[in-house]
């Protein structure tokens, strides 16, 4: 099917036809090439999210706590 449209064009629009066909191609060769990597991409698995440190957690929000007795803290 390929090796006969090319030489359809060949036949009816010659060198440069060809010369059309061949960076239209290339074109086209480019887009496919990025849409199977953007595919891929896709079908891969999400990486996984490092696991949290239950000690670092509570030391945030130990200091991060509101301190009851101060006035500034109970707005």
């Amino acid at each position: 099917m390929v090796t006969t449209a090319v030489m359809n064009v060949r036949d009816r629009f010659g060198a440069e036809g060809l010369r059309d066909l061949m960076a239209v191609a290339q074109m086209e060769l480019r887009n496919a090439e990025a849409a199977e990597r953007r595919l891929a991409a896709l079908a891969e698995p999400a990486a996984a999210a490092e696991p949290v440190d239950a000690a670092d957690t509570q030391a945030w929000l130990a200091y991060t706590e509101v301190d009851p007795d101060r006035e500034d803290d109970r707005r």
